[in-house]
């Protein structure tokens, strides 16, 4: 078997010699094979869509749908596949019976994409929006004892939390939160839970039968290897009926539409297996991914051991490199695949650059700035993002990387860094 890293990247992945390819967690990376697989899928569909389409299709589909409820323990009755997690997480609150005045519970560090739909509910339809402040680092069990202190308040004041949002793993920075332990204290005080789960499969172990939240959405497109855009929506059975699809298509059925029984308990994965038409090659190369991951790979376990070792070895190797820290808690579980690395300001600026990080769209444009430098001429990218009084560069372990790959794009990014704290851009921002 070939060693992961460098080699194993370029044995099985499609990236040129020049690329260092550290950001997995924002688009993943598809190994060759599956992308041969799933070039034959999308072949087999145009060259007779009417016969792949009406008959092909959806059979494939729940093979493949069966084949991932293996890997999160579900039922598939209760599992259909979207685009991504934002339309996952769409089409669950956008379908949902809301009421004016219901509340919805998320945390600071909530997705853009999905805080925003929130907003939507907010400014559409008079939903109200509770927000947690969750400073990292913090313990797993800092994190629980706010979610409650906010349900045991509301409660308090005869208007309880309707549904709380949270992730598995936060985007930016990328740190793991006790997703497991918040489902729970949503059950115990009877708060629909909405798991943001983008960061999951093929990077986190999930018994969704064990679990039983309400809602769950994850990307196949990440971790697990499937190519863009393929998620996972579970939805529990006792919320079929109110779920519909995104967008509603021929496949609709009222709420309380009754069905003969046998109908009834597909109830959902009918309605989602043709919304209209489009491709569908990514839905069903997620048993290639899977059969790369177990034959090529040796396991998930295999993976996860690897990718663990290289986050917590890379992590700690840039912060003594650039001076700084990793931004991890004393029990050490917010780091998974991902690990999070304080960037290096040099101290006379220090205090001035945080201070522009507080003010609007500073981040983003600089980000422009060093992200083209990071791209164009070192062939690397390096995500930053400013959180709790820092600026954190999150780092993506992968089979396909090692901590020279850390190592090399840490000091591309201080180069990009750099040349824009020393360029005209910057500086008149300091007058």
């Amino acid at each position: 078997m070939t060693a992961f890293g460098k080699e194993f990247r370029e044995k099985y992945f499609p990236t040129g010699p020049q690329t260092v390819p550290i950001n997995h967690g924002s688009y993943g990376l598809v190994p060759t094979p599956v992308i041969k697989k799933f070039h034959e899928h999308l072949d087999e569909d145009l060259a007779f869509p009417d016969k792949y389409i009406v008959f092909d299709y959806t059979p494939q589909l729940k093979a493949n749908i069966a084949r991932v409820a293996q890997l999160v323990d579900a039922d598939p009755l209760d599992l259909v596949f979207c685009n991504n997690a934002s339309t996952g997480v769409n089409t669950v609150l956008r379908s949902y019976p809301f009421q004016k005045g219901d509340k919805i519970l998320m945390p600071s560090t909530v997705y853009d994409a999905c805080g925003n739909t929130v907003k939507f509910l907010k400014n559409r339809y008079g939903i109200e929006i509770l927000t947690l402040d969750l400073p990292y680092p913090l313990s797993d069990d800092e994190v629980v004892s706010k979610f409650k202190e906010v349900f045991e308040a509301e409660e308090s004041n005869g208007n309880p939390v309707k549904l709380a949002l949270f992730d598995t793993v936060v985007s930016m920075p990328g740190l793991r939160i006790p997703f497991e332990r918040l489902i729970k204290l949503c059950k115990d005080h009877n708060v629909l839970s909405m798991v943001d789960g983008a960061h999951s499969i093929g990077l986190v172990k999930l018994s969704l039968k064990t679990l039983e939240p309400d809602f769950y959405t994850t990307n196949l497109h990440k971790w697990l290897y499937v190519p863009r855009g393929c998620a996972l929506l579970y939805v529990n059975k006792k919320h079929h009926r109110s779920i519909h699809t995104f967008p509603v298509s021929h496949s609709y059925l009222a709420d309380d539409e009754p069905l003969e029984e046998t109908l009834e308990q597909s109830r959902l994965v009918d309605r989602f297996a043709f919304v209209g038409s489009s491709s569908f090659a990514s839905f069903v190369s997620a048993i290639d991914a899977i059969e790369f991951r177990e034959n090529v790979c040796g396991g998930e376990d295999a993976i996860a051991d690897y990718c663990l070792r290289t986050a917590k070895e890379g992590g700690a190797k840039i912060a003594e490199l650039w001076g700084t820290k990793v931004l991890e808690n004393k029990e050490g579980s917010l780091t998974t695949s991902m690990v999070n690395v304080e960037a290096p300001i040099p101290s006379d600026l220090k205090e001035d650059f945080l201070r522009l990080c507080k003010t609007p769209k500073f981040v983003e444009k600089m980000r422009a700035y060093v992200d083209r430098i990071q791209v164009e001429e070192f062939h690397t990218y390096l995500p930053c993002c400013y959180h709790n009084g820092a600026l954190w560069c999150r780092f993506s372990a992968q089979v396909y990387v090692d901590v020279d790959d850390f190592v090399y794009a840490a000091n591309s990014f201080r180069k990009a860094f750099n040349r824009y704290l020393e360029s005209d851009t910057f500086k008149v921002l300091l007058n």
